[in-house]
């Protein structure tokens, strides 16, 4: 039971009011010199010949706008105010990024119409989430909160459906059996530490530090990567998406490196998993103790980026010992 992503390609009938509805909440975004930029990313399991078997598939559209330096600082967003006293108050400059997304946990075996009931669950997620980056020297924060919802209405199993009939794939037989409706929030913070010798040097070390709490996820966990590339000072703070699985980095403005490094984590409870309750013991099963290795490649020309990423996790379960692996990409654009 774990965790991959879900759709590259997406019912436009099913997903486009979900889109209309982010962008009214939403307004702007980018990591990008130049204020505002669209992103979109994609992450499943069939990139690592897999289809099925934990988190498989994932899609999430982003919006974001940030200040350049001498400007004034990008106001933190209404969702994250709670949270926007943590981090520094005169920083180099802000950026913050608004998040709409869908997600899918599914059993190994698809094909059965009742599910194992020692796999995972058929568990779908529809969400907004909005981050706060402050950035200052070598070091950055990251504050964000989530909110969606857990079950039929988060559209999952249509999109599957559609997907996997699209593509000539098993269709999946047990979505009677998903988790069912739930309201779920989770509310997030990241350090994100660079360590090179120069401002200008095409190597450099970033260390994240991160703490979540909610009904969705709880966990605590770090993580180190190495990058090789140019332009490293300016967009390393991007990295701290890796904490999440929101995001792909992303390099910027004519920038470009690749990465390898990973992330270890204690989760306390998981509910696209094993529809834990926030508050409950972690339940029988979970492995609480879960690490991901990550490796990727980001290139950014004037207005436009690509990343194209791998990442292999340990399975939540204690009673699984395959690793899980998915791919992902990435692409935003200056808007």
């Amino acid at each position: 039971m774990k965790t991959k992503v879900m759709v590259l390609f997406v019912r436009f009938s099913s997903i486009s009011r979900y889109l209309l509805l982010g962008s009214a909440l939403v307004s702007s975004q980018a990591v990008f010199a130049e204020r505002n930029w669209f992103s979109a990313s994609w992450e499943n399991d069939l990139v690592a010949g897999k289809d099925g078997g934990g988190y498989t598939n994932g899609i999430y559209f982003s919006l974001g706008q940030r200040n350049d330096p001498g400007e004034e600082i990008t106001k933190s967003p209404l969702l994250t105010l709670p949270l926007a006293w943590m981090v520094d108050d005169d920083p180099t400059y802000a950026y913050k990024l608004h998040s709409l997304g869908q997600a899918m946990v599914t059993p190994e075996d698809i094909t059965k119409e009742i599910p194992d009931p020692a796999d995972a669950p058929y568990a779908g997620l529809l969400y907004l989430r909005s981050t706060y980056v402050v950035v200052k020297n070598d070091f950055s924060d990251h504050v964000a909160t989530l909110v969606g919802i857990v079950g039929p209405s988060s559209g999952a199993e249509q999109t599957q459906k559609f997907v996997h009939k699209v593509v000539g794939s098993d269709q999946p037989k047990g979505w009677d059996y998903q988790l069912a409706d739930k309201f779920v929030w989770q509310i997030q913070r990241t350090a994100v530490w660079r360590f090179s010798t120069t401002d200008s040097s095409p190597f450099d070390a970033v260390l994240l530090a991160d703490l979540a709490g909610g009904n969705l996820e709880s966990r605590a966990g770090a993580g180190l990567f190495l990058r090789a590339g140019s332009g490293l000072a300016r967009n390393y703070s991007t990295m701290g998406f890796l904490s999440s699985r929101i995001s792909t980095p992303i390099a910027v403005s004519d920038g470009w490196y690749i990465y390898l490094g990973g992330t270890a984590n204690y989760v306390h409870n998981q509910i696209l998993v094993d529809g834990n309750e926030f508050g409950a013991s972690a339940s029988e099963g979970l492995e609480n103790y879960q690490y991901s290795l990550m490796g990727g490649i980001t290139y950014a020309w004037e207005r436009a980026s690509v990343c194209f990423s791998f990442q292999s996790d340990t399975d939540p379960s204690e009673s699984r010992t395959a690793r899980k692996n998915f791919g992902a990409i990435t692409l935003a654009w200056q808007i």
